[in-house]
């Protein structure tokens, strides 16, 4: 009888110290706040000192006893623990996704039973995390759980999970990701128009130009040899931040094309869907050097602050310009060589380039222009002569002023 008794005292003990752990389990609930950075920062749930030393003494008494009733308990109690976590695991995600037509879209996720909290974490394309929010399970006795966080965002494409946590540390594996993106947009962009490459090139690796049209977030490019349009060298998309700059587009794929002719069109796209590709814009690359410029002006009299225009040379990539000053009968180079881009300079059949201030006024100079391309230099210009003067004052002689 009193071994009996005893026995029953101890798994009365045992009992009373499951009854512990589980009461300790679920007072971090109501002392856990849900604070901005999540259950996981919070030390409540680490345990009650006191409820701590009560548990322990009983788990103590009880282990002198070396009864197999309280080893039976232990494993009892193991096994819950063991049911418990098992029971935590991912959440499966049921929408967002696709393209949407709001910033705040509702976020919609089946509950893990055991899960006491969730977190919402949401990344954007650069894998930046820019909404991330804890929720209390028990504020949402459904099965199904729907949030609609405050925060709006920006138009583009995102990514989001779901974390499941309880009072166990148990914080699990993230939910398998879902991708939605924010489309504000109410129509479709518009065409684009091409700018160049055009008429004949000299470099195997032409930069492709174009106008930026409103509203596209995406630039389809795509090349094809003039006699192959259906089999394109290149058909690439880029996003608008890539090839944006000031107000024009532009890309350099690096084609290495042969000599040929070829043909390209740009197609703009934004979140709403496809826009219409562009009209063609033919070029044709040749692999030899280009021709010769011929310059223009200034020349005779002029200010101290000239435009320099010369007429384009066929195939040019870059130009070359060279300029002496004459003064006191000694020729004194000013400059030589500064590459230009013929992209940049070139405006139907002539080009025009400001070269800055001149370090003289009332001096002579003399300049010439040469083109260069992939194959090599093209032959310099004759020489052009110009002569600058500042502003006379009054009483001044006139003649003196000029050559002086």
């Amino acid at each position: 009888m009193i071994r009996r008794e005893s026995l029953q005292k101890k798994l009365a003990m045992a009992a009373i110290a499951g009854m512990l752990m589980l009461l300790l389990a679920a007072s971090c609930v109501a002392q856990t706040p849900l604070e901005v950075g999540g259950p996981e920062n919070c030390t409540d749930c680490s345990g009650n000192a006191s409820a701590d030393q009560t548990l322990d003494g009983s788990i103590a008494e009880a282990e002198a006893s070396s009864s197999p009733g309280f080893e039976n308990a232990v494993q009892e109690m193991d096994s819950s623990n063991a049911s418990i976590s098992q029971a935590l695991g991912a959440a499966d995600l049921v929408s967002p996704s696709g393209i949407l037509n709001t910033g705040r879209p509702t976020y919609v996720w089946e509950g893990v039973s055991s899960s006491q909290y969730y977190c919402l974490e949401v990344m954007d394309d650069r894998n930046d995390v820019v909404l991330k929010q804890w929720y209390d399970a028990s504020d949402y006795p459904s099965d199904t759980i729907s949030v609609t966080p405050l925060q709006s965002l920006d138009p583009g494409d995102y990514t989001w999970r779901i974390l499941c946590w309880n009072c166990q540390n148990q914080n699990e594996p993230p939910s398998p990701e879902m991708d939605f993106t924010v489309c504000t947009s109410t129509s479709f962009p518009g065409r684009a128009t091409l700018i160049s490459p055009k008429d004949t090139i000299g470099t195997r690796n032409p930069t492709f130009v174009w106008s930026p049209v409103a509203g596209c977030t995406q630039y389809c490019l795509k090349v094809a040899n003039a006699n192959y349009q259906n089999v394109p060298i290149l058909e690439k998309c880029y996003g608008a931040e890539e090839v944006i700059s000031g107000q024009i587009c532009s890309i350099t794929p690096g084609l290495d094309l042969d000599p040929g002719n070829y043909r390209w069109w740009i197609q703009t796209i934004n979140c709403k869907g496809e826009g219409p590709w562009s009209n063609y814009k033919s070029f044709r690359y040749q692999n030899r050097s280009p021709g010769r410029s011929t310059p223009i002006s200034p020349r005779g009299l002029t200010s101290s602050t000239p435009t320099f225009i010369w007429t384009a040379a066929s195939a040019a990539t870059t130009y070359h310009l060279e300029l002496i000053n004459y003064r006191d009968g000694i020729d004194v180079l000013v400059m030589e060589d500064p590459s230009i881009d013929a992209n940049e300079v070139t405006i139907g059949s002539r080009c025009s380039f400001i070269l800055g201030t001149l370090p003289d006024d009332d001096s002579v100079y003399y300049w010439r222009i040469h083109a260069s391309n992939d194959a090599g230099d093209g032959a310099w210009s004759g020489w052009r002569y110009f002569e600058t003067h500042c502003a006379l004052k009054p009483g001044t002689d006139k003649k003196k002023a000029r050559t002086g």
